[in-house]
């Protein structure tokens, strides 16, 4: 009996099956379909030999836009785009020279080389120096950029693969529009049993390119760095539409680099990555909390 009552139960739902189950046709995406296929040394390789290849980087023209705030402080500040030139170079030098679009007069040139970084701000009269892993809260948002905080959106850093301490690994995600690739690095702190994750970089898979990076400091992210378009220089891949967006120092900024501007592992001359004191200009030492990124 209570078989065949479990057979009518089956019978009913297989002739009421629009009740309980119901198939949907939904298109594919496109990239999708277009979705490649590579191994975690495919994609080291990618990293490594197209973009972190990049060692110099000189921008004669460029876009900036500059926004302060966040959802989370309650508000958000955007500057006037303005244009500006640039210069970067691994591991950790950069100079910066935004202007204002109206005067092409300076708004602000910031520089870094090694541990240490110069900003001058003509409008305030002041110039800056102080070490890079110094933070500050400042009421006016643009002190709190540190130029390498710019140059790890600008140049990509190699993936390392012979690094005692340092280790990567793959995973896969998608959303509703483009399937990726995901590299992570992580650090093994001296004799510690525990991890640190570092990094991730996303590759949309039907194109193979870099479209996303993530920083992290003892797991906190830190820079959320967004590719859009790139171009082409001498084989290498330079991503010519960067939004760096820094979660502590609460700004997020874009750079649009002009095609055709854009010089790859060019001699740069001395004394590129210095912004000399202006005659008269208030010196202002930076101190304040150290962080390591």
């Amino acid at each position: 009996m209570r078989r065949a009552a479990i057979t009518l139960w089956i019978l009913v739902l297989a002739g009421c099956g629009g009740a309980v189950k119901r198939r949907t046709k939904v298109d594919i995406p496109p990239a999708y379909e277009r979705a490649k296929t590579a191994s975690l040394q495919d994609l080291v390789q990618l990293i490594n030999e197209r973009y972190a290849a990049i060692e110099s980087l000189s921008v004669s023209s460029l876009k900036v836009e500059f926004v302060s705030g966040s959802v989370e402080k309650g508000y958000l500040e955007e500057y006037r785009s303005a244009k500006a030139y640039s210069v970067a170079k691994l591991p950790d030098s950069i100079f910066v020279n935004i202007l204002n679009p109206l005067t092409n007069s300076t708004v602000i040139t910031m520089a870094a080389d090694g541990d240490n970084f110069q900003i001058w701000v003509p409008r305030e009269n002041k110039y800056l120096i102080g070490k890079t892993g110094v933070k500050v809260e400042e009421e006016n948002p643009i002190f709190n950029v540190r130029p390498h905080h710019l140059l790890q959106g600008i140049l990509v850093e190699r993936i390392p693969v012979d690094t005692v301490g340092s280790r990567y690994f793959l995973e896969e995600t998608q959303d509703p529009r483009f399937k990726y690739y995901v590299v992570g690095v992580i650090e093994l702190p001296g004799s510690s049993n525990t991890v640190q994750l570092v990094r991730k970089l996303w590759i949309e898979r039907s194109t193979m390119h870099l479209t996303r990076q993530h920083y992290y400091d003892s797991g906190e992210l830190i820079s959320a760095i967004s590719y859009g378009d790139f171009i082409e220089v001498n084989g290498m891949l330079v991503n010519s539409d960067i939004e760096i967006e820094r979660k502590r120092e609460n700004y997020r900024i874009r750079f649009e680099l002009v095609e055709g501007t854009v010089k790859v592992n060019h001699p740069i001359k001395e004394g590129a990555f210095e912004v000399p004191r202006p005659p008269g200009a208030e010196l202002v030492v930076v101190e304040g909390k150290a962080t390591d990124n």
